[in-house]
């Protein structure tokens, strides 16, 4: 029986030398996937270096590189990237993000157009080897379903269905509205949604290492940039109150964690605001996300 074929794409802006070296990585990575077919598409977001130069060494048929004429946000390159795949099964990568060997030969069997497929990950940091990549996975791996709607338990799933960790379908995609920008979290966004209208399905296997720059990307923003996470997930949850399916119950537990984020926000705000790095940063974050230009 012939497996399905899958495409990889991956989304990227090179601004600096290091990220073309780290794109190679990826890309080299994603090419070493024990499974018969599938391809590599790259996107390159527009960015001040070409992608098809920084992969210049790499001569597959099996990578495909296109190149936007301008910055589409995150949002817009990954749907456009979408559409320039040639097969129905998406797994979808950021220019940092490593897969086990095994991921498409564990994952693709349990993929469906009602389903979100999601395996566990590990954080690794860039230029290093992350240990888990040389690990025997189970081909039989335990498996956690969680079945579409609201629930008390919606914001304590124990998987993070974010780009590295996710497979679907082109079908799903679109039922799902695609990617939305706006919020500076449109991965997460669409993982939202999954849950809401689809089974989300977790893989107990580590499966996906996403690349941290220094020691903790979470430690570094919690230290250098607590006004990152005042946003993070709060646009989510506003723009979830808009679903028409909610029950009273539903729509109670759901005011009452946005009230208590947003008190922590706040809290966390006033005791920040009197350092002037803290007001310029959050100056800056605070333009970048209603200018909506991200550059993958």
């Amino acid at each position: 029986m012939s497996l399905p074929s899958v495409s990889i794409f991956i989304v990227t802006y090179l601004d600096s030398e290091e990220r073309c070296r780290v794109l190679e990585a990826t890309c080299r990575n994603a090419l070493q996937q024990r499974y018969p077919n599938f391809e590599v598409v790259v996107s390159d977001n527009a960015g001040p270096i070409s992608a098809e130069e920084a992969l210049a060494s790499i001569s597959d048929p099996r990578l495909t590189i296109f190149r936007n004429e301008e910055n589409l946000g995150m949002a817009g390159n990954m749907n456009l990237c979408i559409e320039r795949c040639k097969h129905e099964i998406i797994k979808m990568n950021c220019d940092d993000d490593l897969l086990h060997p095994d991921f498409l030969s564990v994952t693709v069997p349990w993929v469906d157009d009602e389903t979100l497929v999601v395996t566990e990950m590990e954080k690794y940091i860039i230029g290093t080897h992350p240990e888990g990549m040389d690990r025997d996975v189970s081909r039989d791996p335990d498996i956690v379903t969680r079945e579409p709607g609201y629930r008390r338990d919606f914001w304590r799933i124990t998987y993070d269905a974010l780009p590295g960790d996710t497979l679907f379908t082109k079908k799903l995609h679109r039922s799902l509205g695609g990617y939305q920008s706006g919020s500076g979290v449109c991965d997460w966004d669409f993982a939202v949604r999954a849950r809401m209208h689809k089974k989300v399905l977790n893989i107990r296997e580590i499966l996906c290492f996403q690349g941290v720059w220094d020691s903790s990307l979470t430690e570094k923003i919690l230290k250098t940039k607590p006004y990152y996470f005042i946003t993070s997930g709060l646009f989510t949850k506003f723009n979830l109150l808009s679903e028409g399916s909610f029950s009273f119950p539903q729509r109670l537990h759901l005011y009452g964690t946005l009230f208590f984020q947003l008190i922590f926000a706040g809290l966390r705000c006033i005791r920040n605001l009197h350092q002037p790095a803290y007001r310029s940063g959050f100056k800056v974050y605070w333009s970048s996300l209603l200018g909506s230009n991200q550059a993958q």
